[in-house]
């Protein structure tokens, strides 16, 4: 699990990237996270929730931000932010999931313990 703190609605919340998102993005919409539609208001307001609800349900704790709230409060640069950082993490969750090869390889571009 990647998390990161952010703020949005005014508040200072946390959001995670892991399986778990994923599969909230989907309960929610009914879509893989990757056939989300960033210009789709709902996709992007239930993305957000997503990550809060991953992290808050981790810590079994209650999320303090509701759809609700993210549809009437939220500043549309919180939101922007709030995605921006929910990509970040989703990129790193697969970048460790699938290995930075980077990290694999020796100055001379053979793999380490080969």
């Amino acid at each position: 699990m990647n998390k990161k703190k952010i703020t949005i609605c005014k508040k200072q919340v946390m959001v995670a990237y892991c399986i778990a998102t994923e599969i909230a993005f989907h309960n929610f919409t009914g879509l893989s996270i990757d056939a989300m539609d960033y210009s789709n208001p709902e996709h992007v307001v239930y993305l957000i929730l997503s990550a809060i609800s991953a992290y808050y349900q981790k810590e079994d704790k209650e999320a303090p931000i509701k759809d609700e709230n993210l549809m009437y409060d939220a500043a549309p640069e919180e939101v922007v932010n709030a995605i921006k950082e929910i990509v970040a993490l989703r990129a790193e969750f697969y970048k460790k999931m699938i290995g930075d090869k980077s990290e694999d390889t020796a100055d001379d571009g053979k793999e380490k313990n080969a």
